[in-house]
């Protein structure tokens, strides 16, 4: 469940204006033809533990609820321009998952769910020499970069692998 913090009314010009610590690609996902998604720059609050801002100019009772809703049900994942800057800066990332992750979720299914939550098609992680992989240490969660043994060139099939091989997000 995504956590909500709502913007004190002084401080914005939108109807309705709120913080989430949902990944700002989920959140547009989520919240598509229904309400503006921003990034997070800022301090307050911190834009690395509430990385996305939901804004709607005219927000009556019935389109806050859907949002508030549809983030309700969202679990979020930390966020991809965190994970990448401390593969950068430390060589690793290391998180607690139990912060993000209900507790009856299995590690097997956490793994499942960070496969399609990770940024692996930043260089960082994922290219022809690099790839990565997810280690348990204790009750954290270790995201490590390694190289790998010999090149690797996908197969592409399907011009919708092709559109995403080309398509590769380079910063966050």
């Amino acid at each position: 469940m995504a956590r909500i913090v709502y913007c004190h009314p002084a401080k914005t010009r939108y109807g309705l204006h709120l913080y989430t610590d949902l990944d700002f690609w989920d959140a547009r996902k989520i919240l598509k033809n229904v309400a503006l998604v921003k990034r997070n720059f800022g301090e307050s609050p911190p834009g690395d533990e509430f990385p996305t801002q939901v804004v709607v100019e005219d927000a009556p009772a019935w389109l806050q609820a859907l949002i508030k809703r549809r983030l309700m049900k969202a679990i979020p994942s930390p966020p991809r321009h965190v994970v990448v800057r401390s593969l950068l800066m430390e060589g690793y990332y290391e998180f607690d998952p139990w912060r993000y992750f209900p507790r009856r979720w299995s590690p097997s299914l956490i793994e499942h769910f960070l496969s399609y939550r990770l940024p692996v098609d930043h260089g960082v992680l994922n290219s022809p020499y690099n790839t990565y992989r997810l280690e348990w240490r204790g009750q954290a969660i270790r995201v490590v970069p390694e190289k790998r043994t010999q090149k690797h060139d996908p197969v592409i099939r399907t011009r919708r692998q092709a559109r995403k091989h080309l398509m590769v997000p380079t910063c966050f």
